[in-house]
């Protein structure tokens, strides 16, 4: 060992030069910021650029019903999702917000060891949290899934929302799920939908890269029909010669007419009705005014009865 950290390369342009080289291989990544800040383009971007540039099989997790919405936003861009998930190189699934951790767990284990996934993106993940008002549920599940992830060595990326792009500094019981995410997360990138200093239309800060030299400080974002892309402080592709160069590889490609992902290529997983739980039956007394008494045996059923007891003379 050279002690070289292995990273995962986003190919999103100027970002894998904010954090040397991208996220570190099958690390937990969270990224966070309010709406239309660019996060779930950040996200397909990260698994189109797999497919097409790395060779790494990529898998999209929603938890929404409007995922058909959200893949139909990558038209946009020059991104041929319904090429790639028919011909296996991109897989999706939709989660519905009751799913267990545990159902969970095993349908993602399934899928990844099927088709040999290597990134992974979640988006938003904190609905996953949304039936658990415990704290201490709530980061057990993020820390199962997280964890999952590392075991099958696959690079994971959550999306979370929260207002202005910022996360609520609270302490104690009053922490967020955000929060939690947060202190899990390996990585911690902002989405702001405001630019900073004038450069771009967005922008981006990372917050923290655990094992890596990364800029601290907020930096310029614009989204054009190839994507997310990170600028310099004064409106500068950053690495600008590197940055380019590899643009050529997009020029190449040949342009295709994008279609919308066919609804039989999204796996649904509903959730299953839990089993009926047979209840015991306490004994029930049955007294008469001569003391006469019978008692009805334990029995198991599978929906309670109306059982009245009386003490009343029944003439």
């Amino acid at each position: 060992m050279n002690g070289v950290i292995d990273r995962c390369p986003t190919g999103i342009v100027g970002f894998d030069k904010l954090c040397d080289g991208g996220f570190v291989r099958n690390s937990d990544n969270l990224i966070v910021g309010g709406p239309g800040s660019g996060k779930s383009t950040f996200l397909l971007q990260f698994l189109w650029n797999g497919a097409t540039m790395f060779g790494e099989n990529g898998l999209y997790c929603s938890f929404e019903p409007d995922i058909v919405d959200t893949l139909g936003d990558s038209m946009a861009h020059d991104w041929d999702f319904a090429k790639l998930s028919e011909e296996g190189k991109i897989k999706f699934m939709r989660f519905a917000p009751q799913t267990s951790i545990e159902e969970l767990k095993a349908e993602l284990t399934k899928m990844i060891s099927k088709n040999d996934i290597r990134r992974i993106c979640f988006d938003p993940v904190s609905v996953l949290a949304l039936s658990l008002s415990d704290r201490g549920k709530i980061r057990q599940t993020i820390f199962d899934l997280s964890s999952l992830m590392k075991r099958l060595r696959v690079t994971t990326v959550f999306a979370d929302e929260s207002l202005e792009g910022e996360m609520n500094w609270t302490n104690g019981d009053e922490w967020t799920k955000t929060d939690i995410l947060r202190f899990l997360s390996d990585s911690v990138s902002i989405f702001y939908e405001s630019p900073i200093a004038g450069v771009g239309d967005r922008s981006i800060r990372i917050a923290k890269m655990r094992r890596t030299a990364h800029e601290r400080e907020a930096v310029g974002m614009t989204i054009t029909d190839k994507g997310v892309e990170v600028l310099g402080k004064r409106g500068e592709l950053v690495n600008n010669k590197e940055e380019r160069d590899r643009d050529v590889h997009f020029d190449m490609i040949p342009k295709v007419v994008r279609r919308p992902v066919a609804q039989e290529n999204i796996a649904i997983v509903p959730v299953r009705a839990a089993p009926i739980e047979p209840r015991v039956v306490a004994p029930v007394v049955r007294a008469s005014s001569d003391e006469r008494v019978s008692v009805r045996s334990n029995s198991l059923e599978k929906e309670p009865r109306s059982v009245y007891a009386s003490s009343s003379v029944v003439t």
